[in-house]
């Protein structure tokens, strides 16, 4: 298994060591672990500092590779907050770095925090949804330093400040520009991610779900990881089996892991 998106106490929201988040992916059998720390030059009204210093990171990880080699790949991983403001910072720090994958996510919309709600203020539903998407696929078009999409409907998470279900919502509303998105990935040699925290928010889904994994592939798209979004070491993992059997029933016969962000494209065939 690959567990391609996992924050250890290097990211402001975790403080889980990378060594113990080792360990436990060792146990469960996973073979290679993305460490994808977060990366949020702009965030508004937040007090935890979104950043983490590459040199500390790189010298735990180097560690970490002689401690678990022939048991568990480590691979130097960043997830990256897209904002228009934050490009440069954003990609000043990834070329610097030696990064074999480069997650690209959206967390803030418009200075509005998903998180804590302050995006969904005096918006509908439709306008929040709306303005999310949106928001996404500006990003994607306008900022190519990453290889892979993260959660790409996040916002599924926390349609419950508009006091709605997500459930309840048509996302097939939403196709239009979500098929533009990964037209725009495909395009231009990128990919999107598995990601499987929908399951801990009480979604009962992947993000994105299975009908958008399918529309990825139909259309094409090729590069595609899994990911846990671990923050603690019960996370690692999180229901990885469903995702490699949503990739096989989605027309998938491989999963990509990355090296020096290049895809390498593993088979899953049983």
């Amino acid at each position: 298994m690959f567990d391609y998106h996992v924050h250890t106490d290097f990211s402001a929201d975790s403080n889980m060591p990378m060594a113990e988040a080792c360990a436990a992916a060792v146990k469960k059998g996973i073979r290679e672990i993305a460490f994808t720390e977060h990366l949020d030059v702009i965030y508004p009204d937040s007090e935890l500092q979104w950043d983490f210093d590459y040199d500390d990171y790189i010298r735990e990880i180097a560690t970490l590779q002689a401690e678990y080699r022939g048991r568990l790949v480590l691979v130097r991983g960043v997830e990256v907050g897209l904002h228009p403001s934050g490009y440069e910072a954003s990609c000043k720090f990834t070329e610097q770095g030696r990064f074999d994958f480069v997650l690209g996510s959206v967390h803030v919309v418009d200075d509005g925090d998903l998180h804590d709600g302050a995006f969904f203020q005096g918006k509908t539903c439709k306008e929040a949804l709306t303005d999310y998407f949106i928001a996404l696929n500006e990003q994607v078009k306008n900022y190519r330093h990453f290889n892979v999409v993260g959660h790409l409907d996040l916002i599924k998470r926390y349609v419950r400040y508009l006091n709605c279900q997500s459930r309840d919502i048509n996302w097939k509303d939403y196709y239009d520009i979500i098929e533009d998105t990964l037209k725009e990935l495909i395009h231009t040699g990128r990919g999107i991610e598995v990601n499987m925290s929908g399951y801990r928010y009480g979604l009962d889904c992947s993000l994105p779900d299975f009908d958008v994994i399918c529309l990825y592939r139909q259309l094409g798209g090729e590069i595609i990881t899994v990911g846990s979004d671990a923050h603690n070491t019960a996370n690692i993992g999180l229901k990885l089996d469903e995702a490699m059997d949503l990739l096989r029933r989605a027309g998938f016969k491989y999963v990509t892991t990355f090296r020096e962000q290049k895809p390498i494209f593993r088979s899953i065939e049983r």
